[in-house]
């Protein structure tokens, strides 16, 4: 008589160890082909719709802060220029060629020298007697932009910017 123990395997599937480690194995385990396309195809819309905001706001930030350094360009020209006869053009000028990105027909700038407004986006300030030494200049800048992504727009911002200086 045969016991049970003397069977070959392949006679005897419950003693076969691999056969019972793979039925095992497949009762925890679950097939997961094809599953990476599928999480792909689900995340990339998300991730491709923050980047392009993420884009979007650094168009933003790169006007804000090119209009800020064009603004300071400004400033240290209108500070220096008080023997001259129009310092706001030269002011101006220097902020159109600090800011070559921006649209000069955008531009809105103002001065105010000693106090007293020079007047509301005006780029001449010619023959006036308020740029004395000491006193303080103040140039005001501001320019418009839109954040929009995929044609969808978030509203339309008002970028501004100012700067003081002590005319020498």
């Amino acid at each position: 008589m045969k016991t049970l123990l003397s069977f070959p395997r392949s006679e005897n599937p419950t003693l076969d160890t691999r056969a019972v480690f793979k039925r095992i194995r497949s009762a925890f385990t679950h097939d997961d082909r094809g599953s990476a396309i599928a999480e792909t195809a689900v995340s990339m819309p998300i991730i491709l719709l923050v980047m392009t905001g993420i884009f979007s706001f650094s168009v933003a930030l790169h006007q804000k802060l090119a209009l800020a350094e064009a603004v300071s360009a400004g400033g240290r020209v209108l500070a220096v220029e008080r023997g001259d006869t129009d310092p706001c053009q030269k002011a101006t000028d220097a902020i159109y060629a600090a800011a070559p990105t921006l649209n000069k027909s955008n531009l809105k700038i103002s001065y105010t020298l000693d106090g007293v407004a020079v007047g509301s986006n005006v780029t001449s300030c010619a023959n006036t007697p308020n740029m004395t030494a000491g006193r303080t200049a103040t140039i005001v800048a501001s320019y418009p932009t839109a954040v929009s992504i995929y044609g969808k727009s978030f509203g339309s911002l008002s970028l501004q910017t100012q700067i003081s200086e002590a005319i020498q």
